[in-house]
């Protein structure tokens, strides 16, 4: 199997081009795309596709057409920040002007990040069928794929995945600004769609990216684009709804030390985390109540990938904290 590499120039409002390149295999249908690095610190993406490409040169035959896009956001990646012309320590938001995943389809005369989301979308995205978009969020959740639970063909291709969580979004999330994510407005235009988050930002992890892969190849069975039979995962949550257990702090100011991490399996009362108080160096061991699979440990404040300071591992005075959330086992 061999890919073919073009490239989408991209004028800018300042009449400078921006380069996107994107590889392209096949000439018949179904059309899967594939893009990742939609924020400039969500790397493990760009490698996973590295990894498929890889992967993909060893089959003989592909029955449809892939198209992908490592970088989609090269200006972001240039950035260094989730969104270009972040701030350092700007938190990560809905409402900023060039936050991609809430600017699809784009504009062809918007601001440079709109002109990048309209000339993907227009000239890869909307003749697909199916997309699927490579994310990357906090190293203390789980690598998750990401649903809408109204269309069945997103729902399977979340199965198919082969990732221990799955998080299902209803219809009715997708209000104002929400409405510019892509996976929306893929499903609204007739297409599937899914989002896959790697564990991890800013820098990239080698075995997430190879997980991922093996699902992506794993989902391409299910849509019968390459040779072989999809494997049916073996256990799979649902994040919000299935079974599961919060663990929290007692009071104090405490010191966290991690033994368990996202994913792993602990069996009930095995040790997860380990408090240690910051003014008497005592101990407080905390167990898992259940038989299951980390999904988040340590640093589960809101929006931790954007501010440094809330990834510390320390549970200040009067924090009501969780440290971490497991999901219930039944194999």
């Amino acid at each position: 199997m061999r890919f073919e590499m073009r490239k989408l120039l991209v004028e800018m409002p300042d009449e400078t081009i921006v380069k996107v390149p994107y590889f392209t295999c096949g000439s018949r249908e179904p059309v899967l795309y594939i893009q990742a690095a939609q924020h400039g610190v969500e790397l493990t993406g760009i490698y996973t596709i590295k990894l498929l490409m890889e992967e993909l040169r060893r089959e003989e035959k592909l029955d449809g057409r892939l198209i992908l896009v490592p970088v989609a956001n090269p200006l972001a990646v240039r950035w260094r920040r989730h969104f270009y012309k972040m701030e350092l320590g700007e938190p990560y938001s809905s409402e900023h002007p060039h936050q991609m995943n809430r600017l699809w389809p784009g504009k062809p005369d918007g601001n440079e990040t709109e002109r990048l989301a309209y000339t993907i979308y227009e000239n890869l995205v909307s003749g697909a069928e199916y997309v699927i978009d490579l994310h990357c969020w906090e190293m203390w959740r789980c690598s998750a794929a990401l649903g809408l639970e109204w269309d069945k063909a997103s729902t399977e291709m979340c199965r198919y995945s082969l990732l221990e969580f799955v998080s299902l979004s209803p219809k009715n999330r997708f209000t104002g600004r929400f409405k510019g994510v892509i996976t929306y407005v893929v499903t609204e235009a007739g297409g599937h769609a899914m989002t896959i988050e790697h564990s991890g930002q800013r820098w990239v992890f080698k075995e997430e990216a190879s997980r991922i892969c093996n699902g992506i190849l794993n989902v391409m069975r299910y849509l019968g684009m390459i040779k072989g039979e999809p494997i049916m995962p073996q256990e799979q949550f649902i994040v919000g709804r299935s079974p599961h257990k919060d663990l929290y702090a007692p009071k104090g100011e405490w010191l966290i030390i991690l033994n368990k991490g996202p994913g792993d399996r602990v069996d009930k009362g095995e040790e997860v985390v380990k408090l240690v108080d910051l003014n008497t160096l005592s101990e407080e061991v905390m167990v898992s109540p259940i038989r299951g699979v980390i999904y988040e440990v340590g640093a589960t404040r809101p929006n931790v990938d954007t501010r440094p300071s809330e990834e510390v591992l320390v549970i200040l005075k009067g924090e009501r904290y969780r440290v971490a959330t497991i999901y219930e086992s039944k194999s």
